[in-house]
């Protein structure tokens, strides 16, 4: 199988990071007395800012937040088992440029924390490149990208408060990596059929 796979809060847990740095952004920057939207999972959604302010926390710390995103437990564990079960094994991140560029840092975090890939995308439009890329399943936690995606293959979705309406028929939640292997086995085991 072609497994296409998510970073920030998919291999990662990077939704900590992003809400420590936004705060702190709200608190000394904008000194205005916003709450945190509980459904906000980018630097960008979390508070209502205006754009310049959106803008200027991001490019301020989204570098530093990534960098900080913590392996999510078995997340290299499982990568590597289901790469030595001859799985073709696609990173495919939205990530926008910081003051860095993301597909050298994104490499270079994947390469630090031992995960293996064959494929590194940086790719706002993930529906199309699983189209392209003949991908069978994708692991993603960002809910424009299961909507969509669910439209043409299963999606396994970590949960978080952020994508809880996200539902359907090719859209299947877990909590953990030993669930998404679990997930992808039955999976496997309905196409051999």
């Amino acid at each position: 199988m072609r497994i296409g796979i998510d970073v920030d809060n998919t291999i990662t847990d990077t939704l900590p990071a992003f809400k420590k740095y936004c705060k702190k952004y709200n608190e000394e920057v904008v000194k205005r007395n916003i709450k945190m939207n509980e459904y906000g999972f980018a630097m960008t959604n979390l508070y209502d800012w205006t754009e310049e302010e959106k803008r200027d926390c991001y490019l301020k710390y989204i570098d530093k937040a990534r960098e900080e995103g913590i392996l999510k437990p078995k997340a290299k564990e499982i990568i590597e088992k289901l790469k030595a079960e001859n799985n073709s094994i696609y990173i495919i991140t939205a990530r926008k440029h910081g003051v860095l560029d993301p597909y050298e840092t994104t490499k270079k975090y994947l390469e630090k924390n031992g995960i293996i890939y064959d494929n590194l995308a940086i790719q706002k439009d993930k529906k199309q490149y699983c189209i392209d890329n003949n991908i069978d399943i994708l692991i993603d936690d960002e809910p424009q990208n299961i909507n969509e995606v669910s439209k043409i293959i299963p999606v396994i979705v970590f949960e978080w408060k952020h994508n809880e309406q996200c539902d359907g028929n090719n859209i299947i939640k877990v909590k953990s990596w030993d669930e998404t292997y679990n997930v992808i086995k039955e999976i496997e085991k309905k196409g051999d059929k």
